[in-house]
């Protein structure tokens, strides 16, 4: 039975490029993102960065001015 299965089964260069030609045909059904729309997700990408890089910025200034403050008020 095993014998079988292993006999119609092709060969490891038929089956890459039966592969190579499922990829083609898959990257031809993909709908590719015009120029603007990447412009715009990547402006928003920036925005977001920029505003959690000054929030995070802004915690942990708060953090260790208050852990300042408080050793000053145990020693």
């Amino acid at each position: 039975m095993a014998k079988a299965t292993a006999a119609s089964k092709p060969n490891i260069f038929m089956r890459f490029v039966g592969y190579l030609g499922d990829v083609r045909r898959e990257l031809k059904r993909v709908v590719w993102p015009t120029r603007t729309e990447v412009i715009n997700s990547s402006l928003v990408v920036m925005v977001t960065l920029a505003f959690f890089v000054a929030f995070t910025f802004i915690v942990d200034s708060i953090s260790v001015y208050v852990i300042t403050l408080i050793g000053r008020i145990g020693g």
